[in-house]
């Protein structure tokens, strides 16, 4: 065999580029490790009453991962230094998994039960619960951070659902998702154009001085941590080793109960952030038949989307960039 003969077998496409592949930042290491428990999974989902046509969707979804290449990315840890990294291949690739009427009936079924909660609602959870980079350390594969689905509910409704690695994209991503997505359902993007994405980790872009706090604030922070770990720390499980799941609950309000009550947190002096931290906790204790005697310890975290203090400041469709602020709240 010739040389060229050789080179040629060796890569038999001289032409693909190779992809890109960059170390995890801090923010984003923390949901590598955090994803494989099922702390850090973003789900989207769309509710449809028009036929879809998965091959237009499929497509659709391949110029999003042109517009955002870290929708088209793979996570892959190396065991050696114990580091993630971002794989970016060059080509999009996404393929949406289909579930027929009967197959979509046989998972409701199987987590309804006798309940009486919406369709689409169980998906949603079942989705959650669906954790694709649940490996062991010693997998050296790359898992794809973004898969998606179609359930069919009925004749005449269907289920979308994304999935997605957090580190890839969060809440205020997955509204640019949807945005971006409907934009181009209307026609609304004619061409998909690969968006230039800063290939740091978001630490990289806090503006000088933010990150930086004095002795004196350092310390008053560190015992507050250790103060609040401590409330947390003596908590008795039941049962520690049965397998957990994730579940969602739903609280919406019309706009005059909204009205009411951002004037009644104004009025008091109380945050809004405050008063939701605690509905969701009393909400969380009202659902167990406790005497009124009986206490448990809750605790709510609060994420704050932080792009508008960034330098440069980043929209709420640039993907990839996750640094929440996390305010617990005990009871």
């Amino acid at each position: 065999m010739s040389e060229s003969e050789q080179t040629q077998t060796q890569n038999p496409d001289p032409k693909t580029p190779e992809p890109k592949v960059r170390a995890v930042g801090l923010a984003e290491y923390s949901w590598c490790r955090a994803v494989p428990g099922g702390t850090g999974i973003t789900v989207l989902s769309l509710l449809l009453t028009n036929v879809p046509d998965i091959s237009f969707l499929e497509a659709l979804l391949c110029r999003l991962q042109v517009s955002h290449p870290i929708l088209r990315s793979r996570v892959r840890f190396d065991a050696s230094c114990n580091t993630f990294y971002f794989v970016t291949p060059s080509n999009p690739h996404v393929q949406i998994q289909s579930f027929d009427l009967q197959s979509t009936s046989h998972i409701l079924q199987s987590s309804l039960g006798d309940s009486h909660i919406d369709s689409h609602h169980v998906l949603l959870e079942h989705e959650l619960n669906r954790n694709s980079w649940n490996r062991t350390d010693g997998d050296q594969a790359d898992w794809d951070v973004f898969f998606a689905s179609l359930y069919t509910i009925s004749d005449a409704r269907w289920f979308l659902v994304f999935r997605l690695h957090t580190s890839a994209c969060d809440r205020a991503a997955a509204v640019g998702l949807l945005r971006e997505l409907l934009e181009m359902v209307g026609g609304g993007r004619a061409k998909a154009e690969e968006e230039i994405e800063q290939e740091v980790g978001i630490e990289d872009l806090i503006p000088s001085g933010k990150a930086n706090k004095p002795l004196w604030a350092r310390g008053v922070d560190l015992l507050g941590y250790s103060l609040n770990s401590f409330k947390l720390a003596n908590l008795n499980f039941i049962d520690a080793n049965s397998a957990r799941h994730s579940q969602v609950v739903r609280l919406k309000m019309n706009p005059d109960d909204t009205d009411r009550l951002v004037a009644g947190c104004k009025s008091r002096g109380i945050k809004l952030c405050g008063a939701l931290a605690a509905a969701g906790m009393i909400a969380a204790r009202s659902t167990k038949p406790f005497p009124d005697h009986q206490k448990e310890k809750y605790a709510v975290v609060t994420l704050i989307d932080c792009r508008s203090i960034l330098e440069p400041v980043l929209s709420s469709n640039h993907f990839g960039k996750i640094l929440p602020f996390c305010n617990p709240e005990y009871t």
